[in-house]
Parts: structure tokens; C-alpha cells; sequence
């Protein structure tokens, strides 16, 4: 997959080169040569461009890639205004870091909803999380084992928990479900909020807004994000 990663900070170079050890396409953006230079062989692309530039923007291949993620940390309003060209140029999938609550409110006013936060978010758990296609996050256990929440694959929407035979036919284990709920945040505007459900029973509907929280090997867990 392709990625563009905005802000060569140690967040933002530890991600990008993290993926591009997952076997992933980089593009690492920043306005300052000394740092492009520093990263180069460790990315595989780097441009030093200012990112709050439309035309500037515009020669990036933003379309192209599987999401775009903002990490940049010095100043949250350029974070800002960066989402907000992006969304600006039809950017499907943006992933913003953020720095303070406030940030983050305006940045949902704005329509984003993927974020991440350094100070829990480490650059190597949004790597493993971007790595695989549909997941929400992701935590490396061991090198073979991972604990992710993926969204419901198409073919189980609808399905109670019981009609699928999670250790059995995929041997993987289905420790929780997350379901999305609407709140108003401080401006009025309606953003989503994410709840736990606890122990699941059998009985429980998988909705399409639905996430589900999964353990085990790697390569069991794609044969079932995949189904």
C-alpha cells in the first residue's frame, strides 16, 4: 500500500519508516530540507514542500495512496489547516495527530475522524494498524500474535456472533465488539463515540458500524479481515 506521512518529527519519520519495513510506499513531506535529507534513505520517497501551499499540495499524488497522515506536532493550527486542505482536495482517508482536546474538536467539526495522539499512539502500534487493510488498530503481542479491531467484513453484517465459529473455522478469538454511538460535541455538531460491549453473548447482531475486537496470529487474522 502507498501512504503519505506530512511532518518528518519523531512521530512522523518513526511511522514512515516503520511501514516502509512492513514492505509499504512512503511519501514523507516536510518544510524543512535538513530534515527530507536526514530521512531519505529510510523513506522512500521524501519532498520538502510547505504543506500549507495549495499549489504545493497539488503536486503530491494524494489520491493515490491508502490514507494520508498528518503528524505534524510543533503547532497544532498548521495541523489544522493542513486537514483542512486535504479534505479541501478530495482526500478520502486522513489521519490527523493530535496535540490538545480543542484540536481535535475542530478537527471533527471538520469531518475528520481517525486521529492519533504520540503520547498513547505509539509510531510503531499505527504502523501494524495501517499495515493491514480495515483495521482500526492494532497491537503487536509477539511477531506472530496481534490483538486488532477491525471493522465487520461485508459478509457478517447481520450475522449474530454465534453463526460464526470464531475459534473453530478461523482460529482466532472475538474478545469484544465496539459499537458507535452520536454525541454533540462543544460546537453543536454531531460527532461519533465509540463504546465498548463488554463480555459479548451469542445472541449479539453484528451491525455494520460495528468493530470487532480479535486475537491472534497474524496470518489467521487476514484470512478473516480478507473474507
Amino acid at each position: 500500500m502507498k501512504f503519505i506521512v506530512f511532518g518528518l518529527g519523531n512521530f512522523g519519520a518513526s511511522l514512515a519508516s516503520k511501514l516502509v519495513k512492513l514492505g509499504h510506499e512512503v511519501i514523507g513531506v516536510d518544510h524543512r530540507h535538513e530534515t527530507t535529507e536526514k530521512w531519505k534513505d529510510h523513506i522512500t520517497h521524501v519532498v520538502t514542500l510547505d504543506a500549507s501551499s495549495p499549489e504545493a499540495m497539488g503536486t503530491l499524488p494524494l489520491k493515490d495512496v491508502e490514507a494520508v497522515i498528518v503528524a505534524i506536532g510543533e503547532t497544532p493550527g498548521i495541523g489544522i489547516m493542513v486537514a483542512a486542505l486535504l479534505r479541501q482536495l478530495g482526500v478520502k482517508r486522513i489521519i490527523s495527530r493530535v496535540i490538545t482536546p480543542l484540536q481535535r474538536t475542530v478537527l471533527e467539526t471538520m469531518g475528520i475522524e481517525e486521529f492519533a495522539d504520540p503520547e498513547s499512539d505509539s509510531a510503531e502500534r499505527m504502523a501494524y494498524r495501517l499495515d493491514l487493510k480495515g483495521v482500526v488498530t492494532s497491537y503487536k503481542i509477539t511477531d506472530e500474535y496481534r490483538l486488532i479491531e477491525v471493522s465487520v467484513p461485508a459478509a457478517f453484517v447481520g450475522s449474530k456472533v454465534s453463526d460464526i465459529d470464531f475459534p473453530g473455522e478461523y482460529s482466532i478469538l472475538l474478545v469484544t465488539m465496539i459499537r458507535t454511538i452520536e454525541e454533540k460535541n462543544i460546537f453543536g455538531v454531531v460527532h461519533p463515540v465509540r463504546q465498548a460491549m463488554g463480555l459479548v453473548g451469542k445472541d449479539n447482531i453484528m451491525n455494520k458500524e460495528d468493530s470487532l475486537l480479535l486475537f491472534g496470529e497474524i496470518g489467521k487474522l487476514e484470512r478473516f479481515i480478507e473474507y
